[in-house]
């Protein structure tokens, strides 16, 4: 099979790959723009990074653009850190959040960050 990711058997594959859910956060996503994320980028930057990842239906996560933008060459793991500092910075750099809190409209939770595609492998 060709695994070209523009190719539209191998996008029904990976679209079909969480249900039509993106990877992620687990929202529903539209079949004609979702994203296609490699689960382990092929490059970090302008270089290839040492733990590259491969053109090919494995790598290949269904994702929502915000998530994919999010993640960007980032590893699971690294993101997963960098989802986990968001909370600090947003404490540390946003006087509206701060007041949303303090008003009860936002409650912290000290949860792990678990991706969608984990909880379904339990």
């Amino acid at each position: 099979m060709n695994n070209n990711k523009s190719n539209s058997l191998t996008r029904d594959l990976i679209f079909k790959k969480y249900n039509g859910h993106c990877a992620y956060c687990g929202i529903k996503i539209e079949r004609i723009s979702f994203h296609i994320d490699h689960i382990q980028a092929l490059r970090r930057g302008d270089r290839i990074h040492s733990k590259k990842g491969k053109d090919s239906i494995e790598n290949y996560n269904p994702s929502c653009p915000s998530c994919n933008s999010s993640k960007n060459v980032l590893s699971i793991e690294d993101w997963r850190r960098e989802i986990q500092l968001k909370i600090n910075r947003i404490n540390r750099d946003s006087a509206q959040y701060r007041i949303l809190k303090r008003f009860g409209l936002i409650k912290e939770t000290n949860n792990a960050v678990v991706f969608y595609f984990e909880t379904l492998e339990s």
